[in-house]
């Protein structure tokens, strides 16, 4: 919460975004996701993930049932998804860039929550240009070093 006490949207939604991402890349390494992992993979404390699960089922984007297991909902998967392939455009976008691979990551991260659906979309029809005509972004880039 921010000092005036009332809740960030934006915020809130970065913590949802970042939790299914999580749950749904559990998902598809291990074909689970447990509370423990997610607290791994997020670096947070396992009852912070019990409170996240019990909002995200009550949103409607997971089934979740204490001691049970966690199921992304069709809208939860989606959302995920979408979440998941934001991160790896944006990846591939910083990496043409020229940015060292760590970094294209970490940036990625603290990018992809305050990029418009639109922004990104133009980003990956520009990403796929670049992969369909290599010989066009070289010359670009030689350009660019004169």
């Amino acid at each position: 919460m921010r000092k005036d006490s009332r809740p960030n949207p934006a915020s809130d939604l970065t913590r949802v975004e970042d939790y299914l991402e999580a749950i749904y890349s559990l998902m598809q390494k291990k074909g689970y996701a447990r509370a423990a992992d997610i607290a791994n993979l997020l670096h947070v404390k396992t009852p912070s993930v019990t409170n996240m699960l019990q909002r995200l089922d009550k949103l409607g984007l997971i089934s979740y049932e204490r001691y049970r297991g966690i199921a992304l909902t069709n809208k939860g998967e989606k959302m995920a998804r979408f979440t998941q392939q934001k991160h790896l455009t944006l990846i591939k976008f910083l990496r043409i860039l020229g940015i060292e691979e760590h970094t294209a990551k970490l940036d990625a991260e603290g990018i992809e929550h305050h990029v418009h659906r639109t922004t990104v979309n133009q980003i990956k029809r520009f990403v796929h240009f670049v992969d369909k005509h290599p010989s066009w972004f070289n010359t670009f880039k030689k350009a660019d070093s004169n």
